[in-house]
């Protein structure tokens, strides 16, 4: 393969391809190749895809590569926009992967689009020469932070939050060599299917324990603070000097992090969608130890 250049949408100061951002009153976007481009290099594109604006900027940058006469152009999205919204969910609605985003970047014939963590196998199926990247890296990293003694795996116990997560969750588990997993199970209204309460299986052992939940993505938090409040149940402190950890791939935090805070130890992320500082981002009460961002751009 031809050597690899960048162009860094997420970072332009860090991209081996210089260009020039521009935006007119009427909120269009636009991008000029500066420099960097030869014909012997292939090119990786990174992008937060977090917005139509993102995508906008990126199938700019891709038209301004092809009009320079590139044809090896690979896509580097590792949060993908609307990943949940992966099936109709009602008639008359859509499948915004399939029907939306798909066609838009299945016609810019990448090489190849990379993501990290995807949330369904439908984005897999969906787009043309994807690269599913795991996020082993990101769990070997916070495991690694949150216990790095000899006892660790013995002490530690994966909590998937729901059973939509199982898969992947056995998955870190095997390679990890981490026997002790749990799924914890929403109880909804039978009527209104509103979620009642969260209920994990009962924990055996007296020995504290370091419980980590882990997960594609972490939105408004509501989830892992119920999973949380469910282990707390179960093993009331300070009968049992248990830690509770989240291992999230995505950070969007609409929630904050203030009431997270009160539930779990800490946080384990990556700047897939935005770079946050705790204390700033929530609330001044919550210090910045309180979440580790990964920066994977």
């Amino acid at each position: 393969m031809s050597k690899i250049s960048t162009l860094n949408l997420a970072y332009p100061e860090k991209s081996d391809i210089k260009f020039e951002k521009t935006k007119f009153p009427d909120g269009q976007q636009s991008i000029k190749i500066t420099s960097g481009v030869a014909s012997e290099i292939a090119i990786k594109i990174y992008s937060r895809f977090t917005s139509f604006q993102d995508l906008e900027l990126i199938l700019c940058a891709t038209a301004a590569l092809k009009n320079l006469g590139m044809t090896d152009i690979f896509l580097y999205i590792p949060y993908f926009l609307g990943g949940r919204s992966d099936r109709k969910f009602e008639d008359g609605s859509i499948n915004y992967i399939k029907d939306v985003v798909a066609p838009i970047i299945n016609a810019q014939h990448y090489k190849g689009v990379l993501v990290l963590d995807p949330h369904s196998d439908v984005i897999e199926a969906c787009i043309d020469r994807l690269d599913k990247i795991d996020n082993y890296s990101l769990v070997k990293a916070a495991l690694t932070s949150i216990d790095n003694t000899n006892t660790a795996r013995e002490k530690m116990c994966i909590i998937s939050p729901d059973a939509g997560a199982l898969k992947k969750i056995y998955g870190v588990a095997k390679h990890f060599d981490i026997r002790d997993v749990l799924t914890a199970s929403k109880v909804r209204d039978l009527a209104t299917g509103k979620i009642l309460h969260t209920e994990i299986p009962q924990i055996g052992g007296t020995v504290s324990k370091n419980f980590v939940i882990i997960d594609d993505i972490c939105d408004g938090g509501r989830t892992f603070i119920e999973v949380a409040k469910a282990i707390r149940e179960k093993r009331p402190q300070p009968t049992f000097n248990d830690k509770i950890y989240l291992i999230v791939t995505h950070g969007i935090f609409s929630g904050g992090l203030l009431e997270l805070s009160n539930h779990v130890n800490g946080i384990y992320s990556t700047n897939s969608v935005k770079d946050i500082k705790a204390s700033e981002y929530s609330d001044y009460t919550v210090e910045d130890s309180f979440l580790t961002q990964f920066n994977i751009f």
